[in-house]
This record gives structure tokens, C-alpha cells and sequence, in this order.
């Protein structure tokens, strides 16, 4: 994931209103943590803007694997 991608959170995803709420929304990604694992994992927290609010400190892995790149950002 990189600052300025659009990706869209997976539909149907159950837990806690919060991850209720996102299901299926599109979001920019704003910040993105420096360390990324050999294997893809993504360390520290994730800032995104989603439905006009800005959501802070996700876990980067959740977030990779619980959504999908609509367009790459730089």
C-alpha cells in the first residue's frame, strides 16, 4: 500500500461497528507505516480517509488483506 492508492474494503466484513461500517467503502490511503516484511507484512498503523472521516492507526496487514487496489498511488 502506498499514500495515495484507492482501494475499497471487502464486502460483508464482520466485527465491530466500526469495521461494519467501512464494509464495501471505497478509501484513500494517507499514510502508510516505513516498514514492510519480507513476506508482505505491513507493520504499524495505517491512516486512511473513508466516508469524509479520517481513520488512524489500523493494523497495515488487516487493512492489505481486507480490501483491494482500485487504482495505485505514486
Amino acid at each position: 500500500m502506498k499514500p495515495g492508492e484507492l482501494r475499497r474494503f471487502k464486502d460483508g466484513l464482520r466485527g465491530s461497528e466500526i469495521i461494519e461500517r467501512v464494509s464495501g467503502q471505497p478509501f484513500v490511503v494517507i499514510n502508510t507505516p516505513a516498514i514492510t516484511t519480507w513476506s508482505g507484512e505491513v507493520l504499524g498503523g495505517v491512516d486512511f480517509l473513508v466516508g469524509g472521516r479520517i481513520e488512524t492507526g489500523w493494523s497495515g496487514t488487516w487493512v492489505k488483506k481486507q480490501s483491494e487496489v482500485l487504482n495505485e498511488g505514486r
